[in-house]
């Protein structure tokens, strides 16, 4: 703790990127007839929540009754809309919502009961992983940095800002997080309703304005995913000996095969790979003839296909740039927290999550220039980031992965001269003055990642080494990733009036 957090430095910011929980799998096509029984206080939630935000649909199927042995004189508790948890709490389900956002209707489960998991649905698993994240998160800046305080207040908006992407998942993972951050003074969990939307503004966007999924309205990016074909990553020899392996299983082969051999988008692989993944996350067995390491190398496959456009600065810049500068913008303001209160440009296109509905908010409820922040994401937001910043890691990122973002202040140390530090490039973007004697570390898990620019002589800290870059060369780093608007539009190119993609 010491030597990572050493006196003289000044935590001045942290912006914590978090996948979601574990969920169950997008699809089920190879494990049809599991029956997914996950989701009891997931399912519950869910209901508090869109019904605090006027989303609400009742889910018509006949609830079960939970206790027979109490019908009778309380008989008339239990009606077709109640669903009752094994703490008591009753409740009226909701149909499972995807995306706030989307564009199909809600759906239902077939024999649901209250413990009944949509595909693609966070379960209890993910909830109690992204509490602890948030318990962990709190004894680190609350408890031993005093970034931020131990108790929200009613002022969390002065110092904290969050965004989630519109997925109920990745909204009942931040919920979750918050939870376990800043929990009830009984130490119970605060339910997902209203007074909680009042107390912890929210932010998310609708998925054409979303960059956290990558910038999937610039067509140049987003064809590179398109069509994925199988016998062209079975180019590679150890992509084609995994095909082999897999399709040779007793058990899955031939589904797999016809999985894996559609054109897919971002990976063939990653599609049996997200099946097995969710069982094992949930303690269930693997087909009798699979092995974890297995899974692992299709993991493995996934990621070379999905992450393959982001090797290049050229994919980068087209598909996080704008992202990017978010986290850039929101850095640099905090260098200078005099000559800006409330958060810049970056948060232009948030839409609030209030009681009643999501819609823009207000010059009043502009959050400042945040000592955290929290952005609810994916294993496809965080990973492209990681690679950005110096990551080699091939495995597809776990549930609940976290890549953070520190920014420091040392007034002590003398600051370090590289050999040409006024010449050092920046973003195009910035046009605010930069703080000086400030530092940044990037964390994949904990991990530290060393950015290649910050290993040569005057580009780091001189006391910490490589693992803390000067904010000078940080921004050189991500210089070349960042463009204008202008330089969007004209590199994005024009997306086919015919073309429409949703996740």
């Amino acid at each position: 703790m010491n030597q990572r957090y050493p006196a003289y430095l000044q935590l001045v910011q942290a912006q914590v990127f978090f996948r979601h929980g574990e969920r169950t799998p997008m699809k089920a096509r190879l494990t049809k007839d599991e029956k997914w029984l996950h989701c009891e206080r997931a399912n519950y939630l869910q209901s508090e929540f869109v019904k605090a935000i006027g989303r609400f649909v009742p889910l018509s199927e006949e609830m079960p009754v939970p206790h027979p042995e109490r019908i009778g004189s309380d008989s008339q508790k239990y009606t077709s809309k109640t669903a009752t948890l094994k703490s008591g709490i009753e409740y009226e389900p909701a149909k499972w919502i995807l995306r706030l956002g989307s564009k199909s209707a809600p759906t239902a489960v077939a024999n649901w009961t209250p413990a009944s998991c949509s595909m693609g649905q966070l379960t209890d698993v993910g909830l109690d992983t992204l509490h602890r994240t948030g318990t962990h998160l709190r004894s680190l800046y609350a408890d031993r940095l005093k970034l931020v305080p131990r108790e929200a207040g009613d002022s969390a908006r002065d110092w904290l800002y969050v965004r989630s992407t519109d997925y109920s998942r990745v909204l009942q993972s931040t919920h979750a997080l918050l939870a376990g951050m800043f929990p009830s003074r009984d130490g119970s969990w605060p339910a997902f309703n209203k007074d909680f939307l009042r107390k912890f503004p929210i932010h998310t966007r609708m998925h054409n304005s979303e960059t956290m999924h990558g910038n999937f309205g610039c067509f140049e990016f987003i064809k590179q995913f398109m069509d994925i074909s199988c016998k062209d990553a079975r180019q590679l020899k150890w992509i084609d000996d995994v095909y082999q392996q897999t399709v040779q299983l007793a058990s899955i082969g031939d589904s797999a095969r016809r999985m894996m051999d559609q054109p897919n988008f971002g990976s063939n692989f990653h599609i049996v790979y997200d099946e097995l993944i969710s069982l094992a996350a949930h303690g269930r067995p693997l087909p009798a003839d699979v092995e974890h390491d297995h899974v692992t190398n299709l993991g493995r496959v996934g990621h070379h296909q999905w992450m393959h456009p982001v090797h290049s600065t050229t994919g980068q810049r087209l598909g996080f740039g704008r992202l990017l500068n978010d986290i850039m913008q929101t850095m640099v303001q905090a260098t200078t927290p005099a000559s800006m209160a409330c958060i810049g440009a970056q948060h232009e296109g948030d839409l609030l999550l209030v009681p009643g509905g999501v819609r823009a908010p207000t010059a009043a409820e502009t959050p400042g220039v945040p000592r955290l922040a929290l952005y609810g994401c994916h294993d496809v937001t965080i990973a492209p980031l990681a690679i950005m910043m110096g990551s080699v890691d091939p495995n597809w990122l776990p549930f609940a992965s976290m890549l953070t973002f520190e920014l420091f202040k040392d007034g002590a140390t003398p600051a370090p001269q590289p050999a040409q530090r006024n010449a050092l490039p920046k973003p195009s973007t910035l046009t605010q003055p930069v703080g000086e004697d400030h530092y940044v570390r990037v964390l994949l898990n904990d991990e530290v990642l060393t950015l290649p620019t910050c290993q040569a002589h005057g580009k780091h800290h001189s006391r910490m080494g490589p693992s803390l870059c000067t904010l000078g060369a940080f921004l050189e780093h991500v210089a070349p990733i960042i463009a204008t608007e202008e330089e969007y539009a004209k590199d994005c190119g024009t997306m086919p009036a015919t073309f429409d993609y949703e996740e």
